[in-house]
């Protein structure tokens, strides 16, 4: 019989010898209490005789819903995401018990990153008792206390083994189950993994955020630099028109890198006044301006060893950007009405449609801020740039919302596919979204039709305004222009696109009075 301590070895008290034999009576097979009740009352009975916080028994089966007792400061997506890891996984193969206790530190078994997460929910100690020697399949007992950590200073871990059998047997009975444990009942599928079999539940959501869609080789690039920055905490960029699926992909990013235990926190600057994204980013202090009734925690800090995605950062205050771009340099911030320091560890994905090179040129956008930002740029395509993965996005969004709603589904028709890629979908995925969940409502039978749907692009790109050379060619640069999103050079640029050069460009700019915000 093994331990895995991560940080330091423990011992249970003597008397929890006695607690695990009143246990395993107490789930005695012949006892007529049903087995749910039985299991809490194992939980409240290790809470008392080990001294901790928090009991749970969790079983990877959605059908086996799982027991707890004591506080509720650890939630079973937390212990289901933690089982799922290839540390804990790894320490439970080596052991009868794997324990967690104490501060981070370096050189323990539990990466640092992850210790820390755990440390940030307020777990001192944490015991992973599983039902099946060695292994996590069966199940396990959880056991967790808050800071400070707990010691203990004589005993054995044998009897929390022996609770750890009785359970098994018990669930293995209320399961039906003839076979030696129930994982082998359950038959999970060898790619699952724990968390996986746990909280599988059908999504009712069709955006694509589990799985990045798409074979063309521009999304597999995409997908090429996401698995390069990945496993570093290095800042990324986000460009590309608006519905190219920003958001998804940071999420997709936050999940590949070794902050997925924590959260992911987004916020976009273009939704909130100037006059609360500082609040909403750094936090306040109660009173720290009228109407702060309250203190309020930031967005940093709620994103603590986790990742910030900032949507539409080109529309960030100026005024706030010197004291983002200190965050982004020190890990340090004040919070509004504050002159406490407070350290934070956050990865930052920025998102924009913009140019911000062009922004920066414009004084729209502090420099020294773009540059922090700019270290690993990943451009997303257009929808109009993958044509060949439309079919495979209406048919991943279509079956999504046949689940929703509740409908047969069907592979959607070649001519109905073939139209969706005639279109420019200027709107791109988000436009997609919207247009294949219009269809399967008007789709009764689960066979995708669109012909009610009108795909006609509703640009500017009938007759000028005007009709002098001059004002002919204004619109048709303000056209390009709007196209582009105001990136003038590199390839795909306004200047690339009209076939002149940068410096041309721009003087034909400054001769025709063209500006932004011109139609």
């Amino acid at each position: 019989m093994g331990v895995s301590a991560f940080s330091h070895t423990i011992s249970l008290p003597p008397e929890i010898e006695r607690v695990s034999r009143e246990i395993c009576s107490l789930l005695d097979t012949g006892t007529a209490a049903p087995v749910e009740e039985r299991l809490r009352e194992t939980c409240a009975r290790l809470l008392e005789g080990l001294g901790m916080d928090a009991a749970l028994v969790l079983v990877p089966s959605a059908e086996f819903p799982t027991v707890s007792a004591g506080a509720g400061f650890v939630s079973e997506r937390t212990i289901t995401d933690l089982l799922s890891r290839p540390w804990m996984l790894a320490a439970i193969a080596q052991s009868d018990v794997a324990v967690v206790t104490g501060p981070p530190r370096v050189g323990c078994i539990m990466p640092v990153e992850e210790h820390r997460h755990l440390w940030a929910l307020g777990i001192g100690t944490l015991l992973v008792v599983p039902l099946l020697r060695h292994s996590a399949d069966a199940g396990v007992i959880v056991l967790c206390s808050q800071r400070p950590e707990r010691y203990w200073e004589s005993g054995g871990l044998t009897p929390l083994t022996d609770v750890a059998d009785a359970v098994d047997a018990v669930i293995r009975q209320a399961s039906g189950s003839k076979a030696s444990t129930l994982a082998a009942a359950l038959k999970p599928a060898d790619a699952e993994t724990w968390g996986d079999r746990r909280l599988r539940q059908p999504r009712l959501s069709p955006h694509p955020e589990d799985r990045l869609v798409g074979e063309c080789a521009a999304w597999k690039y995409v997908i090429f630099r996401l698995d390069q920055v990945a496993s570093t905490h290095a800042t990324v960029l986000l460009q590309g028109e608006t519905g190219t699926g920003k958001e998804v992909v940071a999420r997709a990013l936050h999940r590949r890198s070794t902050r997925s235990g924590g959260r992911f926190v987004a916020l976009n600057c273009a939704a909130l006044p100037a006059t609360l994204v500082e609040s909403e980013l750094f936090g306040r202090e109660r009173g720290a301006f009228t109407g702060a009734h309250t203190s309020q925690v930031g967005r940093f800090e709620l994103a603590h060893h986790g990742t910030l995605f900032l949507d539409e950062i080109a529309d960030l205050p100026v005024e706030l950007q010197p004291k983002l771009l200190r965050v982004l340099q020190e890990g340090q911030l004040e919070r509004l009405g504050s002159t406490r320091t407070v350290d934070v560890d956050v990865r930052v994905i920025a998102a924009t449609n913009r140019d911000l090179a062009e922004e920066v040129r414009e004084s729209r956008f502090r420099g020294d801020l773009y540059y922090r930002l700019n270290v690993f740029p990943i451009t997303l395509p257009s929808l109009r740039e993958r044509r060949e993965d439309i079919p495979l996005l209406a048919e991943h969004l279509a079956e999504g919302f046949a689940r929703s709603m509740r409908k047969p589904f069907k592979p959607i028709p070649a001519p109905v596919a073939r139209a969706l890629q005639e279109y420019d979908w200027p709107g791109n995925i988000r436009e997609l979204e919207n247009v294949i969940q219009r269809a399967m409502i008007l789709s009764p039978n689960g066979t995708l039709s669109i012909n009610d749907i009108s795909l006609t692009p509703a640009r500017a790109t009938s007759t000028p305004s005007g009709t002098t050379l001059e004002e002919v060619e204004r619109n048709h640069i303000l056209r390009v222009l709007a196209t582009t999103f105001w990136r003038i050079e590199g390839k795909r640029g306004a200047a690339d696109m009209l076939g002149l050069k940068p410096s041309t460009l721009r003087s034909r700019i400054r001769k025709l009075g063209i500006r932004r915000g011109m139609s």
